[in-house]
């Protein structure tokens, strides 16, 4: 049998996210009907999904206070335990203590976590991550200070960027 993916909707301007959720936590943060780019069954095959807004509200409510300018840390538990390789799992895990407002670059990820061979190891860990801004891949750039690439879109990359600087210095 599959296991359960839990999921719901949300819509914060311009997007409708789509949440899932195991019961360990978040799984998958992706756009309502983007199948075509980034379907969750390429990131976990053989779930079912169950529309469960009460079990996505905790994540939903933290999504629209970050975008909301009044939350820099998200502190609702993520299940990344089944996605990608150990060496892809523990770069999200770096990506995490990148603080709000703050951007890394691929090269300063590779060289800080051990048994990294390349900053396109990382690059490639990076672009598979599964729980976008939960984990917030948005603030890894190129070395040369360009965004580079983002599931989501390279202007909807500056636009969190942006937004997190924007909100740096307020009060939470």
């Amino acid at each position: 049998m599959a296991d359960v993916f839990y999921y719901d909707y949300v819509t914060i301007q311009p997007w409708t996210y789509f949440l899932t959720a195991s019961r360990f936590g978040l799984t998958y943060v992706g756009l309502k009907g983007d199948e075509s780019v980034s379907p969750i069954f390429s990131f976990y095959p053989h779930r079912m999904l169950v529309h469960n807004p009460e079990k996505l509200a905790p994540y939903v409510k933290q999504l629209k206070e970050y975008f909301a300018g009044t939350r820099k840390e998200f502190d609702v538990p993520i299940d990344i335990s089944e996605f990608g390789t150990e060496f892809q799992r523990k770069t999200l895990q770096f990506i995490q203590t990148i603080p709000y407002g703050f951007t890394a670059n691929y090269g300063d990820i590779a060289t800080s976590l051990p048994n990294a061979t390349s900053s396109r190891a990382v690059a490639h860990a990076v672009a598979l991550n599964p729980v976008l801004i939960f984990i917030p891949d948005h603030r890894i750039i190129l070395s040369n200070n360009q965004v580079g690439t983002y599931r989501l879109g390279q202007k909807e990359k500056v636009r969190l960027i942006e937004l997190e600087k924007s909100h740096l210095h307020g009060n939470l």
